[in-house]
């Protein structure tokens, strides 16, 4: 997981992947392929380290009926 520091620059790390795919899922609920799709992000490791990332900090849920990924506002 690339997070900022001296040699990682914010804009190549995960962190400034944030809020491409909060401002995608704000719009409504999506599944992980469809978020992927629309968010835009060209490495699919470094969209699976956001997802992570976004699940533990509570700013997304993973609904248990669909399989949706959920903005948690």
């Amino acid at each position: 997981m690339k997070l900022p520091s001296k040699t990682t620059p914010y804009k190549s790390s995960v962190l400034a992947l944030f809020p491409s795919i909060l401002n995608v899922l704000k719009q409504g609920d999506l599944s992980v392929p469809e978020l992927y799709r629309q968010s835009r992000i060209a490495d699919v490791v470094d969209y699976s380290n956001a997802l992570d990332c976004l699940y533990a900090l509570g700013k997304i849920e993973l609904s248990e009926d669909g399989g949706l990924l959920h903005y948690v506002g």
